[in-house]
Formats: C-alpha cells, structure tokens, sequence
C-alpha cells in the first residue's frame, strides 16, 4: 500500500466495494499484487500461513497477481468464496485512485478452472426452498453443465435433504432466509454438514414469476410449452433462483446449461444418509477416504469424465429396468471384447476432459492450453471410432449398436463427429504447440495459419535483413555502392551518404542531419519500415489474441456436438471400467427382474474380495423371497453367529450386489437374479454422533426408526445387532419388535444379523435361521465363513476374548459366569402371529413395475435459443 493516510481515496474505494461484499474474501488488485485489509488480512494469513503487516495499524497480507491461483485454490479448499477486484482503468488526469471492480465471484460451487477441482468428483451447487406444499430443490454443476431439480413432501423433506446431501455431496447451497429461520431441521442438517458454504438469500428473491423468466432467458421458447404446466412446480423456483446466484457469481453467460432435468425418488434407488455411509459406496468408515470403497473397486476409468459417471451410478442405482439392461448389455459387449477393451484403455488415458473443456469454452474463459486439450480431445475421440469400427468388422460384435443412456451421447451421429472433426484440423493448423495461457503476450497460433500474422513474424524477427534487403535496391537504383543503414535513438533509422556521393541524392530522399563527413536522410519507405518493425510485436500480440479468440468461438457453435461427444465418451469408459472390473474379478451378468425376490449363488464381497489373496475369500449364498404368493418362502433370515464369524460382511455383500446390479454393473457371484428394489437400508455398526448430540443407543434408534417409517414390500433391509446399546432386556425386547414389524407390516427381503440367540425360538412361515459356521477343536476355535442352516450354538464370546488377548482370570472368571447362566431353562418357542393387515406397498410411484414414463419421471428437452 503506497499511502499513510488511513482515509485515502484507495481505502475508501476498498471499504465500499468490501461492503457490497461481506462474507467474501476480497482480493484487491494493487500493481502486482493482490492485497486484503482488515479482517480479511487476519482471517487470510492464519489460513494461509502469511506475513501479516501493518500500515496505520491496519493490517494486511497479499499475495502475487501471477501465483494468485494457488492461495485461491488452498482458499477454496477452506471453504471460502474469494471477490476478485481488478483494476479496470488508468488513473484518470490529475488524479492517482484507479477504477477498479470485482469481476469475478470464485466460490467452491462456481468454480471452473481446472486446479480448483476434483477431477473425478462433479462440483455441486445447490438451492433450496420452502414452498407451502413441498422443499424444493436443485442442484447444478457449473463445470459440466448438469442441471437437476426436485421437491419432497415435507413430511419426510429432512431425510431428503439429508439423503441428497450425502448423494451428491454438495459444496455450496443458496438457501431462503425465511426457510432457515422456520425450518430448524433444515438449518440443523445443512450445519452438519461440514465444509459447505451456505448463501442466505432473501426470501423475495425466491419468486415463481422471476425464476420463470429466467429460466424461459436460459432456455428459449422451447421452455415456453412446459412453462404453462409447471408454472407452480416448487422445483422451477429454486431452479430459476439458482440461475441469478450464477448472474451475479460467475458473472459470465452459461450457454453449456442446456437442459434441465426435474426428477423424482421413484427414478432412483433410495439409499439414506447412514446406509450410504455403512455401505461404503464412495468413502470408507475409517478415515472418509476412497480406499476399501466400492467406487475404488470398480473404478478401472481413464478418464475425468467417466469417473464422474461412474461415480454417479454408484450413488444413484437405477429402478428402470429397461435402463438398467441397457447399461448392462454395454457392460457385456466389451466384457466379450477383451483385444477391443485394451485398446480402447489405451486410447482414452490420454483423453483431456473434454466435458470440462466445453463448459470453460461456452463461459468464454478457455486459454491457450485449453484449446491444445481440446485439439487432443479431438484427435483421441477420433481414434475411439476408428477403434470400434475396426471392431465391428474383425470381431463382429455390437459396437456399432452399442445402447448409450444420455440424449447427448444417444445423438453423437456421424454429423456431429464430421463437424469436430473439420473443428480439430482448424486447430491443428492454429494452435501452437506450447500455447501462452496469457492473451497479452502471443505464444498462441501456429506459422502459416494466417499470412499477415507470417508477414509480422517475419519483419519482427527478420527485420535487418528486410532493411538490408532494401540497402540493396537503393543502391542499384541511386549508384552509391557504399550507401549505408544507420541507426540510433533520436533520428531512429536513416541513409548515410559520403560527400563525394550527395550528387547522386534522388528526389524522394528527405534530409535529416547534416555532418561534416556526409549527410543523413530518410524515405517514406523507410520511415514505414522502421514503424513496422518498431510495431510489428504489439501488432503480433493483438493479431494472435484476435485469431485465437476466432478459433474459441468457433468451437462454441459446436457446443452441442461437443456436449454429446462428451458423454458419449464418459458413457463408453463408464462401461469399459465396469468390464474391466468385472473380468479382473470373475464377474457374471445379473438377471434383473421385477420379482419381489433376491436369489445370488456364491455371492462375494466385490471389496474384501479385491483386497484379498484370490481364491482366500468364501463365498455365500442369498436367498431372500418375499413375493405374496409364495407364503412359505424366507423373506426374513435370521443371522447368528460370533463376532468375527463374518455376518457384517455377508451383510454388506448382499446390499453391495443389489446396488451393482442396479447401476449396471456385473456383481461377484456365481448366478444373481436380482428383483428390483425400491429402497435399500443398511443399519450395520453404531457410534455416538457428536455432532448431533446423540448417544450410540438414540443414533441406533434414529436409524431404525428411520427404516420402519419408510421401507415398503419392495426394499430389501439389513439391520446388525438392533438393541445392543441398551440393557439386555430392553435390547432383545426391541429387536423382537422389530423383527415382527419388518415379518407382519413391511414384509420386505431383510437380513437380521443378532447376538440375542433368544430370537433363533421364533417361529413364522417367511423367517429362517441361518448361521456362520463356527467350529472347535481342543478348545480352539476356526472361523469357516460359510454360512449353513440353523442357528449358531453360541457366541463365543469368549473364545474371541482369548484371542483378543484378554488375561487368563478374566477369561476363567467369564467362563465359571457363563456355565451359572447355563443351569436356566431353555426358553420355549416363540410362535410370531402373522397380522392380516396388508403388507406396507410402495405407492404408485414407488413402483418399478411400471416403465419410466409412467413414473411421474419428467425430462425438460430444453435447447438453447
């Protein structure tokens, strides 16, 4: 800071843009220099680990204009939004303050530079509202342009929101004052959340006719035909609301944003926040982090864009079984493909991400190294179709009928391939081969691109030789055979002739200088000479700027042709990493039908599995029935056995294989026919939840409760060890309770893992017992990890004890206890009434019987204008 005085000019210029920006990281163009003030420099340094100063006791820190990206990037990281405020103008006459504006809001949800982001993660940013009937919501991913909405029922909007949180793990929401003030569930979730970046909005802001207007702005008239239908969908406004966030944020149009999707749960398998997490679909228990997932054992992608997707599968399994098999037939036609397969994953690891390409290119923020990415991006897309043509002939399979699943990728044809083609040669032939990122400094188009360009370059790097060139012809034309080019700083270039030579002067020579020795003169032609070399790099650098933003906009006429070519290679390394995954772990294709059924043969962990020796894990099988009609069938299996026996794992396995099913993948077994469910709960483990201020008992409870008031017939339950945060009485109480609700009410598929062997006396037509094999020698015990008919004979507790190390009197004085409690009388036993009130059904729109169309499934084909 150049100023003493604490009320300069450039201090009340930074207070009154730092207002119009509170909550925001202002970071204050200073000549080179990005400066903070204040709070900022406190709360920033600390962050950061920075120098803090101060002037006029006001303190301050600041960073390098040119390695701003990388504090930016550790800022984001943190949670905060950054203002950029540039300096827009030169100081005017007489005055020292430059104008200077924010022209960029950089925030966790809004970012598109490359190093701000996860390349295999989208970058959510969501919007909620409360409307009368339902909360709303939608969610966008500005990098790809993916624009989703939904509303819930507020009878269960809280576990909603929590569902959709975890699912799509969002980084920064919009949010109504009015619905945070009235909702303390829904502030109480979103505070939970850590990391996320919550905008309080205004609740005027969240007006229907205002949304409709915006969105009819992002759309076009093709938006006008729906409008009329959905004017008062919930959805629409949260919607409409989060494309204004984007206007004052990114403060740059989106034109990639061209189609928005409202969707519903009967679409998707609903999977809660703690099944999610249980099931370790994304992030492992341990430490959050993506080893011993089951995105990590599936994920054999070599592209940014089909980890996006595959991540995305994972999160959200499918209840359309047309879908489903779709996915799955693209699955088996590389699976049988193995040569194809491996040239294929040649091929796309080195692929650019070319979703993320477009979006930067339709904002107008893609630089020189971006237009070089998408150059290759062209050429390894190229490649991918000559490889699958070349397939289609050598190894007759369907490549060429391969059933891709997004309307982008279903209409890449050979029109859009022919245009990104011609657009890749215009490229080649444009864009050098190590491109400036800058747009101030040339480095960008390639020679022979464009003959004035050629004709700069050449009087900019060959300028003496023009001059000399020129020498040349002046001395045949004059006949003075010593005529020579001088140059110096105040005359600039010049002739100089001898004394003996001035008779032969021609006309158009113009004196200049006079000397004893000779004298100095100019041309027209020289004088021009001299400005255009003097000028030619400025003009190279404005010419370049010129040509190469030509080249961007003409890549974003094909933004459409761009979009489909992108998911239509996120779709095919989707699919190749899941053949991949499967031959590598000796998959099967499931049979996917609408029966109320679960039947998987030597059904495997596909995580534990792949981070065992092979052939070292045992394999199981599920069989669960809980169709009406077949009355006798196990809907309900009673699981005992000892800890370490193997029961959390064949659990787990069972609600694995049915979401891999249900995404599209091949699952680990030996047959799996898998009927389609609508909800899938996993209660497995408990831990006090401190954050919420709930003990392992109530966060047990919380779960269970949970599973109850929800799961219908068509959802497949699995719940370990219900009851045992409490006392023994209470907690075999609850979980007999239980087990009769989920056999009389629900009657799902469920898997019921227990420790209370009181529970293997109950009886009822649909519940069988089930164990893993547990056996003993010479006092010793071995954990077979099969699981066999019946009930376990006990614990072994204390078995597992002696191996944990226990001392020897504990373990002696458990045993004397154990063969006390022995001498009660064996209980009865338990005959479980069945109920004749109707099993708990999904409602109409629950149900995966009926085809996607029918669902309330709502698709808005919304093309930019």
């Amino acid at each position: 800071m150049k100023t003493d005085d604490a009320d300069s000019p450039m201090l009340a210029q930074y207070r009154r843009i730092k207002k119009e920006h509170q909550g925001d990281v202002l970071f204050f163009r200073l000549g080179d220099f990005y400066e903070m003030f204040a709070e900022d420099a406190l709360e920033v340094s600390a962050l950061l680990n920075l120098t803090l100063t101060r002037r006029n006791d006001l303190p301050m820190c600041g960073v390098p204009y040119h390695a701003a990206r990388s504090y930016i990037a550790r800022l984001l990281k943190c949670g905060k939004k950054i203002a950029i405020c540039e300096q827009v103008g030169e100081a005017a006459k007489g005055k020292t303050l430059i104008e200077r504006e924010v022209i960029e809001v950089i925030s966790p949800g809004t970012t598109v530079d490359e190093e701000y982001l996860d390349r295999g993660s989208a970058n959510y940013l969501a919007c909620l509202f409360g409307a009368e009937q339902a909360l709303a919501f939608a969610y966008i991913d500005l990098s790809t342009g993916e624009f989703c909405a939904a509303s819930f029922p507020w009878k269960d909007a809280d576990s909603r929101l929590r569902q959709e949180l975890e699912r799509l793990d969002i980084k920064e929401i919009v949010v109504a004052e009015a619905l945070l003030r009235e909702k303390t569930s829904i502030a109480r979730a979103l505070d939970e959340r850590r990391g996320i970046v919550i905008n309080r909005w205004a609740d005027w802001l969240f007006d229907s006719e205002r949304s409709a207007a915006r969105l009819h702005r992002q759309f076009g008239n093709t938006f006008a035909a729906e409008l009329g239908k959905l004017r008062l969908a919930p959805e629409l406004t949260a919607a409409g609301a989060l494309l204004s966030y984007l206007d004052e944020a990114a403060k740059s149009r989106i034109p990639h944003v061209r189609r928005l999707t409202l969707y519903s749960e009967n679409e998707l398998v609903w999977i809660d926040e703690a099944s999610r997490r249980n099931l370790e679909l994304l992030r492992n228990l341990q430490d959050g982090g993506f080893h011993f997932s089951l995105l990590e054992t599936l994920d054999e992608t070599k592209t940014a864009m089909g980890r996006r997707l595959l991540k995305r599968r994972v999160a959200h399994p499918l209840r359309d079984i047309s879908k489903i098999e779709k996915r799955l037939n693209m699955v088996d036609v590389f699976y049988h493909g193995q040569k194809t397969l491996s040239s294929l994953r040649g091929i796309l690891g080195g692929m650019p991400d070319f979703e993320r390409l477009s979006s930067r290119i339709a904002m107008g923020r893609a630089h020189g190294k971006d237009m070089l990415s998408l150059k290759n991006a062209l050429s390894s897309l190229e490649k991918c179709c000559q490889t699958l043509d070349e397939a289609q002939k050598t190894e007759n399979r369907a490549y060429k009928t391969l059933q891709f699943e997004s309307e982008d990728a279903i209409s890449f044809n050979k029109t859009a391939f022919s245009c990104l083609m011609a657009l890749k040669e215009t490229l080649e032939k444009g864009i050098c081969d190590e491109p400036s990122v800058l747009l101030t400094e040339g480095k960008l188009i390639r020679p022979g691109f464009n003959a004035e360009l050629d004709a700069l370059h050449e009087l900019r790097d060959n300028g003496r030789a023009l001059l000399e060139k020129y020498l040349e012809e002046e001395r045949q034309k004059t006949g003075i055979s010593n005529l020579k080019i001088r140059y110096n700083r105040l005359l600039g270039y010049y002739f100089e002739v001898a004394v003996n030579q001035l008779s032969k002067i021609p006309p158009y020579f113009i004196k200049r200088q006079g000397l004893v020795s000779g004298e100095r003169f100019t041309t027209d032609r020289l004088a021009a000479l001299e400005s255009e070399i003097n000028g030619a790099s400025d003009k190279i650098v404005e010419l370049e700027k010129n040509l190469f933003l030509a080249l961007r906009e003409e890549a974003k006429s094909l933004l459409g042709e761009m979009s489909a070519a992108a998911n239509f290679i996120a779709e095919l390394d989707t699919a190749q990493s899941l053949a991949r995954a499967a031959a590598a772990g000796v998959w099967i294709r499931p049979t996917v039908d609408n029966l109320n059924r679960v039947k998987i043969i030597e059904g495997r962990h596909p995580v534990v599995e792949a981070n065992l020796a092979r052939g070292e894990f045992i394999p199981n099988d599920i069989i669960l029935d809980a169709r009406p009609e077949k009355t006798d069938a196990a809907a309900f299996a009673l699981i005992t056995g000892p800890n370490m026996a193997g029961k959390s794992t064949y659990l787990r396995q069972a609600a694995l294989i049915m979401i891999m099913a249900q995404m599209g993948s091949f699952v680990p077994a030996r047959t799996a026919e898998i009927g389609i469910a609508d909800r899938i709960y996993c209660r497995v483990g408990a831990s006090d939840n401190l954050a919420r201020g709930e003990s392992t008992f109530l966060t047990e409870m919380l779960e269970t409760a949970a599973i109850l008031n929800s799961a219908t017939s068509r959802s497949l339950v699995i719940m370990d060890e219900v009851g045992r945060g409490t006392g023994t009485r209470d907690g075999l109480a609850i979980a007999q309770a239980v087990s009769e609700y989920l056999l009389n009410v629900i009657r799902c598929r469920a898997l019921f893992a227990t420790h209370y062997h009181e529970l293997a006396a109950l009886k009822h037509p649909r519940l069988v017992n089930r164990s893993l094999l547990v056996e003993e020698s010479d006092g010793e015990i071995v954990f077979r990890r099969r699981l066999v008919e019946g009930a376990a004979a006990e614990s072994y507790g204390i078995h597992v004890a002696r191996l944990a190390g226990v001392p020897k009197e504990v373990l002696l004085r458990a045993e004397q206890l154990m063969l006390e409690a022995k001498c009660a009388e064996k209980p009865a036993d338990i005959v479980v009434k069945q109920r004749k009130t109707p099993a708990k059904q999904p409602s109409a729109k629950d149900s995966p019987a009926a085809p996607s169309s029918s669902q309330g499934e709502l698709f808005l084909d919304l093309q930019a204008d």
